[in-house]
């Protein structure tokens, strides 16, 4: 639709230089191609540095008093151009005003141990797009009471895009109901260090945190706590430190003996840091992920992996009622026998895989289901990070 936009006014140019030649005053040689001309040079930019200046039509101010022939309809079409160099600079900067506007988003829940970061931020994300492109989260930090309720919450995201990437800006209200959102388009950069991620995938990140439950922060005569976060994965070795192991089973001391460790690193400062803890998730103590866990790091890594086999597996491509077998290709749905529908969820779908020391280049087809068909990507099995995601 938006590719159309240029095409429509294009037209509209060449529909309002008709109009002024068959308005013009006497016949002359070459007249409309001249109109051209002047609507060109009347929109012509010279542009320094983040200024754009209508040196174009500067320049036709100074010659129109020697036009003789048709010049009401020449300096019109000047103008034109002039309106076209103003639209240039106008729509722009509306685009980007809309585009920036900051949008109030109500909180789904407004205690942390109740609610769940990871849907508070595909609630936000949804607000502007159902698909993801590799978010990553740059910045955190979260203050609530003992008994959980938000106090504040910062989270700046960053999410690839094309030309530019997208910042997020994301702050708490001042009555802790609401998530004031603001968007930036931002230079599109490859934050890696010594060849690695530097941050972390949004999505990955949160769902770590909503593993914090309220046992966990649990001191005595402590009455708000601040987690801080600079969303990346680091080793850790600090040694005189509160050092916790936190995963699905708990909260667990990690003692000096296992550390150095890889992790993800969560500052815990209670009441004034008089409780200062460090909380530390998906811990691993050895690098690299196994052939057999390449698909189930890639999912819950990466929302298009993930819906990509949601729409490739299961109810998706077959299903059985009445003792009727169907296997669903495209919408199409196509009876079968039991073991025809047996071996296709057996055997599909077909994973292809490559390693090349800590990348796993993985290659994955299924007949069945929606198109596309095939899905590759590549997985960085040291920072369990999905990379690239394509499909065809």
């Amino acid at each position: 639709m938006y590719q159309l936009i240029p095409l429509f006014g294009l037209l509209l140019i060449l529909v309002a230089l008709i109009t002024l030649f068959l308005k013009s005053d006497k016949s002359e040689p070459y007249l409309l191609l001249k109109l051209i001309g002047f609507t060109i040079l009347g929109g012509f930019t010279f542009e320094w540095n983040d200024w754009k200046l209508p040196l174009g039509f500067l320049i036709f101010l100074l010659v129109s008093r020697n036009i003789r022939i048709n010049a009401n309809v020449k300096k019109r079409a000047a103008y034109v151009g002039l309106l076209v160099y103003l639209l240039s600079i106008l729509i722009p900067f509306v685009g980007t005003t809309i585009f920036e506007w900051p949008r109030e988003i109500e909180l789904q829940n407004t205690n942390f141990y109740n609610g769940s970061l990871v849907e508070e931020w595909e609630n936000v994300h949804n607000e502007f797009s159902y698909l993801e492109h590799g978010v990553k989260i740059k910045h955190f930090k979260l203050m609530m009471n003992d008994e959980g309720d938000l106090q504040d919450l910062q989270m700046d995201m960053e999410e690839n895009g094309h030309p530019q990437n997208v910042h997020y800006r994301i702050r708490l209200s001042e009555n802790d109901k609401k998530l004031i959102v603001k968007r930036q388009k931002v230079e599109r950069v490859q934050y890696y260090q010594n060849g690695e991620p530097l941050y972390m995938q949004a999505s990955f990140f949160l769902a770590q945190l909503d593993l914090i439950k309220k046992p966990m922060l649990d001191h005595n005569g402590i009455e708000s706590y601040t987690l801080r976060s600079d969303g990346q994965r680091r080793g850790f070795g600090i040694t005189d430190g509160m050092n916790y192991r936190i995963d699905t089973a708990g909260k667990h001391k990690l003692e000096k003996s296992e550390l150095p460790v890889n992790a993800i690193l969560v500052d815990v400062c209670g009441s004034n840091c008089s409780v200062y803890e460090h909380f530390l998730f998906d811990v691993r103590s050895s690098d690299g992920v196994s052939k057999s866990a390449v698909l189930d790091v890639a999912s819950k890594n990466s929302p298009e992996v993930r819906q990509w086999f949601k729409k490739h597996t299961g109810d998706a491509i077959g299903y059985e009622e009445n003792g009727e077998y169907v296997l669903i290709t495209d919408s199409k749905k196509e009876q079968v026998t039991n073991a025809e529908f047996d071996l296709a969820l057996k055997e599909t779908p077909l994973v292809d895989y490559q390693q090349s020391e800590n990348m796993w280049e993985v290659t994955v087809t299924n007949p069945y289901g929606e198109a596309p068909h095939e899905m590759r990507f590549t997985l960085d099995g040291k920072e369990r990070e999905v990379m690239e995601v394509h499909f065809e």
